[in-house]
């Protein structure tokens, strides 16, 4: 039996990228042993952006290193299959710049509706949010907006878990998800819409 290892030229390199940086991240941490006062120095509070308690250039600065940091081997190891498993389809599809700025927006996007949900609805803001699931889950909306079912497959296999996590305890952002996923859907169907347009007006 014969198996196959795809080239590095063949690899989506945004995706790759990704991956590298969040196993370097979590890697780091726990080599050093420094992973707590890590995701307590750059993991999303929410409570310090909607109450004011930080500086807003910090809020930002968590915004985004949220994304790449990781409580445990599950939590990074789920998020990186997802990755692998969704990215190369939606990396290709829209290109990588697009696919770059997608994630990015989607991971803060979700980020901003957990913040939003549990400071003002819930009165639990003071939790610290970590993970790239918000962002990832922007990829699973990039493939489905682009007619590929798998997308929403792992948003509900994601849902169910945060809620079976929730039933035994273990603190899941669902919320995060949610957001991820429509910010992610939203914007591909924006590009879709804007990229038909364009060839539209140039039709003979």
């Amino acid at each position: 039996m014969k198996l196959f290892f795809p080239k590095i030229s063949e690899l989506p390199p945004v995706t790759t990228i990704l991956m590298i940086i969040n196993g370097i991240v979590f890697s780091y941490g726990m080599i050093t042993n420094t992973q707590n006062q890590i995701i307590s120095q750059y993991g999303f509070v929410p409570n310090y952006l909607f109450y004011g308690n930080h500086q807003l250039s910090d809020n930002i600065t968590r915004l985004f290193s949220s994304m790449f940091l990781h409580a445990g081997i599950a939590h990074i190891a789920f998020n990186l299959f997802a990755l692998a498993y969704l990215g190369g389809f939606a990396e290709k599809s829209i290109g990588k710049s697009r696919y770059f700025g997608i994630y990015i927006v989607a991971g803060i996007s979700g980020a901003l509706l957990h913040g939003a949900v549990y400071t003002l609805v819930l009165g639990n803001g003071s939790s610290v949010l970590i993970g790239a699931s918000g962002a990832i889950s922007g990829v699973m909306g990039i493939t489905a907006a682009l007619g590929n079912i798998r997308g929403y497959y792992w948003l509900a296999i994601q849902i169910l878990y945060a809620f079976i996590g929730s039933a035994v305890s273990i603190p899941i952002a669902f919320t995060a998800h949610i957001g991820g996923f429509i910010a992610g859907l939203l914007l591909t169907k924006l590009l879709i819409v804007l990229e038909q347009k364009r060839r539209g007006r140039y039709l003979v």
